[in-house]
């Protein structure tokens, strides 16, 4: 542990009730930081991350912030500057391209710094591990329950309680990607290679309200499409996203379920080959689903995005 970590606040691992007093401490550092290296003639962008931005969370009394800057600007060019309002630089501490900062000694009143790009590592766990936190209430609660676990078995051990924690948070973020990348590949198995020069088009099953219909149906007539061409270039667009954007494409979503806009169910989607009727492709799209079922493959399709 560095030297200026080893006693007081930095040492333990005590855990607290969430206050409202961590977002206003943050909020006065933000406008310290920001005013300070705009001063400097530099740029970037201040973030509340860590259990403290997380309402409900119980956490150390040690507020983190991510500080980004923009490309344009060394990152060495901000330590002068932030060691002039109090912090201390840390160094990488083996994570290259990344400083970490401290400041501070006060319950409430102590500030973790990290500074790097927008898209270091970094910065993408420790706003995806936020985002998750605040929109899965299974992770939410186990975290916590861990959290407190790991305080009563570690109280003055903060490597060790550091190190336990670090596992679960890789383990969340690693199910989390995995997920997404199979969402992808699902929807793309289901509607299958565009490419195929079999296929004369493509016909959608979905289920939705009466009025979701007729707002659909209306959308359908301005854009002059047919409801299946709407619908696979839904699709289309949700692969993309979901492969391109994991972390807003499952943003989005939540914020439509959480809306109760999510009324928009694929049911199933097949193509109509060349020389096939649509009632043949139909039959046909029965009978491979009768077969997976018997083989025990999964052919649920609830777990494909709803479109909007």
């Amino acid at each position: 542990m560095n030297g200026i970590h080893a006693n007081g606040i930095h040492r333990v691992t005590q855990m607290f009730p969430w206050q409202e007093l961590w977002e206003e401490s943050f909020v006065t550092e933000q406008a310290l930081i920001m005013n300070t290296i705009v001063a400097a003639g530099l740029k970037g962008t201040v973030y509340h991350i860590g259990s403290t931005s997380v309402k409900g969370m119980i956490s150390k009394p040690i507020i983190d912030i991510l500080l980004c800057p923009e490309k344009t600007a060394a990152l060495d060019a901000f330590i002068p500057v932030l060691e002039q309002i109090g912090y201390t630089n840390l160094g990488e501490c083996g994570r290259p391209g990344r400083y970490f900062l401290s400041k501070g000694n006060e319950e409430n009143h102590t500030f973790y710094l990290h500074l790097c790009y927008e898209d270091h590592q970094v910065a993408i766990d420790q706003k995806l591990f936020q985002f998750i936190e605040r929109n899965d209430p299974s992770v939410f609660y186990s975290y916590m329950r861990l959290k407190k676990a790991l305080s009563i078995m570690f109280p003055l051990d903060r490597d060790e309680y550091r190190s336990v924690k670090g596992m679960y948070i890789d383990g969340v973020m690693s199910a989390y990607r995995l997920g997404e990348r199979t969402l992808a590949d699902k929807i793309l198995a289901e509607i299958g290679d565009e490419d195929d020069s079999r296929i004369k088009y493509w016909i959608y099953e979905f289920e939705m309200s009466e009025k979701t219909r007729q707002e659909f149906e209306a959308v359908c007539a301005v854009h002059e499409l047919t409801p299946d061409e709407f619908m696979e270039a839904a699709l289309r667009d949700a692969i993309y996203r979901a492969k391109t954007d994991p972390e807003g494409y499952r943003k989005s979503c939540m914020e439509i379920q959480q809306a109760g806009d999510d009324d928009i169910r694929l049911v199933r989607c097949y193509p109509v080959y060349k020389g096939e009727t649509e009632a043949q492709a139909y039959r046909r799209k029965l009978a491979e689903e009768e077969a997976n079922k018997n083989d025990g493959t999964d052919t649920e399709t609830d777990t494909l995005p709803e479109i909007r």
